[in-house]
């Protein structure tokens, strides 16, 4: 009786771990990169002229950019590489 008890406290400890163990946080370095493209694309949005096509192409790059950064964030998740 006090094995079976044993045992079924460890699996419910066992369990409450695996339930509770979250994969790493995305740093904050990448965070704030992510926070400051996408304030520099909204500014650029919202700036007057087209400046030749360059404003629009620099907010293209700002979108390859952002996508760029979720797929690294989905390789480290992957690759468990989350520092």
């Amino acid at each position: 009786m006090k094995i079976a008890t044993l045992l079924f406290a460890l699996t419910i400890l066992l369990s409450a771990a695996t339930l509770f163990s979250q994969p790493p946080d995305v740093p904050a370095e990448v965070n704030a990169a992510r926070t400051h493209l996408r304030e520099a694309s909204d500014a650029l949005s919202h700036a007057g002229g087209d400046w030749g096509g360059h404003r629009q192409k620099a907010v293209q790059h700002i979108q390859a950019a952002q996508s760029e950064l979720n797929e690294a964030e989905k390789w480290a998740r992957e690759h468990h590489d989350m520092k």
